[in-house]
């Protein structure tokens, strides 16, 4: 039997575009050449060689997108080359495709095709500008959806999002994952602690939940909190003007850009991952914050309740200040042996299920039973 041939459909590959998407393809990518399969790649990149030769990856690069016009049209045209590349390779290779690289032609491959459409952003949109502006991409998603054979979800709430549209034979749950790491030296939290760091990340724009934190944080100092929580926001974007120039509280640090180098360093001195955002995919900072012993607060959105449960942190309300600051205070009041087990619940939860090998598994195991033409199963499927 001759070994599994996938081509992988993508509009870049980090770090030649930056992404989550295209930050995903290589790294899933790279976790499949360990496996006996072909792998072959469709990209932007011309001129340069985006895999090491040792990983025996063929790749197609092709002209790219121009982000000067309209997104929608240019993602259609790009679709086109994409279609010219696949029609000359083998017909009994597997198609992932990521998000919008395979659109032309899709239904002469249908029955072989993955889409991933990663966070489902379309789907999610909270203003109702947001909401105007989604219209288009929903609809082609949609189309998408409908022509292949599966669409990835991540889970927890984006699975709800797509049994709304397709039905449950045609999705199947594949989730994000971080690099395995050894376990450096935890410091176990001293039984007397009175002041606890917490943690943000993330780009300052509302659909993260900035101002819920921001808002949290003062209420929280109004009531007699502000000597025992300290908080650093790390990131940038179009609100991080507006709080520099504001006279924050003495317990809050606005680092700006973090760098890997500083970034371990935080992780390692904070107490808990707090992340109020309003919407997400599978969101890959929460995972690095679980791969470094952090317990985890964030809103139930997206595919978060995937990984965080009360056993190594807190789910809370979307868009509720009260939420966030109830979350806070129950994690503020455990015993030092009940912080202790919550850092290494999300640990062990974060390198026994999404590191990028096991992943790779699973997308392997949907990629055999497709070429097989086997039913995928999928248990988190209602």
């Amino acid at each position: 039997m001759s070994a599994l041939k996938v081509v992988f459909c993508t509009d870049g590959i980090a770090p030649h575009q930056i992404g989550g998407m295209q930050k995903h393809s290589r790294l899933l990518i790279e976790a499949l050449s360990s496996f006996d399969v072909n792998l072959f790649v469709i990209h932007p990149h011309k001129g340069v060689k985006v895999f090491d030769e040792t990983l025996k990856i063929q790749e197609f690069a092709i002209e790219g997108i121009d982000k000067k016009k309209n997104y929608l049209k240019e993602s259609k045209a790009y679709s086109k080359r994409v279609y010219t590349v696949l029609k000359k390779l083998p017909d009994d290779t597997i198609i992932y495709n990521q998000g919008f690289a395979v659109w032309y032609g899709l239904k002469e491959f249908s029955n072989r095709v993955i889409t991933n459409p990663h966070g489902l952003e379309p789907f999610q949109a909270i203003s109702r500008n947001d909401r105007i502006t989604s219209i288009p991409f929903q609809y082609i998603f949609k189309k998408i959806f409908k022509k292949s054979r599966l669409t990835v979800s991540l889970g927890g709430q984006l699975t709800t999002i797509l049994l709304k549209i397709l039905p449950s034979n045609k999705i199947t749950i594949l989730p994000n994952a971080v690099a395995e790491k050894g376990e450096f030296v935890f410091k176990p939290r001293p039984e007397k602690k009175e002041n606890i760091d917490l943690f943000f990340l993330a780009r300052f724009a509302t659909n993260k939940g900035i101002h819920i934190l921001m808002k949290a944080i003062e209420e929280l100092n109004n009531e007699g909190y502000k000597n025992k929580l300290s908080f650093k926001l790390g990131g940038k974007g179009p609100l991080y003007e507006k709080y520099k120039n504001e006279s924050l509280p003495e317990n809050v640090k606005l680092l700006g850009f973090v760098s890997d180098e500083e970034l371990d360093i935080i992780y390692q001195n904070s107490d808990v991952f707090v992340f109020p955002t309003l919407f997400e995919g599978m969101p890959t900072v929460v995972l690095e914050a679980m791969s470094n012993y952090l317990p985890v607060i964030v809103s139930d959105t997206g595919a978060t309740c995937e990984l965080v449960d009360n056993e190594n942190g807190f789910v809370i309300k979307p868009d509720s200040v009260e939420s966030l600051k109830k979350a806070i205070k129950k994690y503020y009041l455990l015993s030092a042996d009940e912080k202790n087990r919550m850092s290494y619940n999300s640990f062990n939860k974060c390198m026994t299920n999404f590191t990028w090998n096991r992943v790779a598994q699973k997308h392997l195991d949907v990629f055999k039973a497709l070429n097989n033409g086997l039913a995928i199963k999928s248990d988190s499927l209602n």
